[in-house]
């Protein structure tokens, strides 16, 4: 066994990995345009309006509503949804801390539904088991970039009359049997983060093919400013910047060549893990575009001498890149566990709400056992080669070391 370097070994990189984003002289001349004009906001540009166009032709949605970043994408949705006190929301707690937290901005009821241990998304069948008179909506999440099981959700949606809200944050591009994640829910909320599939740095978009919801959607991201100093419901500061606009369209033309990069990365570590019996690695169905957002493994903990957060602590200490994606589920966070919204227990005590809501260990054990055994290796497309390999090397070197 070779000694990993938190025992004294060494490293499989002399230097760490870092990965940015790259890009071409085309986004470079985009941003230049933008500075040269002075129209840096949406009042008196173009280019937030161009990339609303060219982000709702590629999904072939009819509205595409561009905002600050995802969680401002997701709050405007589930307001524009009409979701408020007194509503319960059937989402997932294997997902970034937005997902849920959006729904206490709206002082309505994040409540928890299992998970599939193969793809990570909510299990429709868990959806079903929570659902009462206080439903109102489902966020379905398509999660490392795997869409989730759409028709079963949609269909339970149609029939309990919920709201169908996507978060599309880690999957721009994916499709679940030829329709574009987005295009499904009534209105689906979109990321540009840093290490999204597509960035503008930070920004978000909204989709939807119902005018209404999109006209509520451009209302809520300014101000709820219906005409010059005139406002007909409460808004935000949500805008995206030109800039952001300008530097997104040009991503936007480059999604295919981004995302088959990550697909690339994701088969590198297919291969260096197909003979790692402690390691479980992803699967995508044969009925959907998997854009591999990130790339999540299991490992067997029972059959290893260390905890997997002492495992992570260890391959980084081979100079690689890993990180846990998600290290806990949501409801045992102190957000949620303790009823930290608002203050004064809102929305969990607010007059409007007549349910009880425990968030307790054992609430969903698929999620909980996923949690306790998942690392998160990195796709992004400015990876090389070389360093997918490397950091694959890493953790067969750590996981092999360790076994019992």
């Amino acid at each position: 066994m070779v000694k990993p370097a938190i025992e004294g070994g060494k490293p499989v990189r002399e230097k760490g990995i870092e990965a940015f984003p790259k890009f071409t002289e085309e986004e470079m001349n985009e941003i230049l345009e933008v500075l040269r004009s002075g129209r840096l906001t949406m009042s008196v540009g173009t280019k937030i309006r161009e990339f609303e166009e060219a982000f709702a032709k590629f999904n072939k949605v009819k509205n595409a509503v561009a905002v600050s970043n995802g969680t401002a994408a997701l709050h405007t949705a589930l307001k524009a949804a009409g979701i408020g006190p007194g509503d319960e929301v059937i989402t997932t707690p294997f997902t970034f801390v937005a997902t849920a937290s959006t729904i206490l901005h709206q002082n309505a009821i994040p409540i928890f539904a299992d998970i599939d241990r193969e793809t990570f998304n909510i299990d429709p069948e868990s959806i079903r088991e929570r659902i009462n008179e206080r439903t109102k909506a489902v966020i379905a999440v398509h999660l490392c970039g795997h869409p989730a099981e759409m028709d079963e959700i949609r269909k339970l949606c149609d029939e309990k009359n919920l709201i169908l809200i996507e978060d599309c944050a880690q999957a721009i591009g994916a499709k679940y049997r030829g329709r574009n994640v987005g295009t499904i829910g009534e209105i689906n909320a979109f990321s540009f983060y840093i290490s999204k599939n597509i960035t503008t740095g930070e920004g978000g978009m909204i989709t939807t093919d119902d005018d209404e919801l999109a006209e509520k959607a451009r209302l809520i991201r300014n101000h709820g400013e219906s005409s010059k100093y005139h406002y007909t419901t409460l808004g935000y500061n949500y805008r995206m910047t030109e800039l952001q606009a300008a530097i997104g369209l040009i991503q936007l033309r480059r999604i295919e060549e981004l995302n088959e990069r990550r697909r690339e990365i994701a088969e590198i570590y297919n291969d260096m893990f197909e003979d790692v019996e402690l390691i479980t690695t992803p699967t995508a169905k044969p009925y959907v575009k998997h854009v591999w957002h990130i790339y999540n493994i299991l490992i067997d903990v029972e059959k290893l001498r260390k905890p997997r957060d002492r495992i992570v602590e260890a391959i980084k200490k081979e100079n690689v890149w890993v990180t846990v994606a998600y290290p806990n589920v949501l409801y045992l966070e102190p957000l949620f566990k303790h009823g930290l919204g608002h203050g004064k227990g809102c929305p969990w005590n607010c007059p409007f709400y007549k349910g009880r809501v425990e968030y307790r260990r054992g609430l969903c054990p698929n999620a909980e056992w996923i949690s306790r055994r998942v690392i998160t290796l990195p796709t992004h497309p400015s990876l090389r080669d070389d360093d997918a390999i490397d950091i694959a090397t890493a953790v067969k070197k750590i996981v092999n070391y360790y076994r019992k």
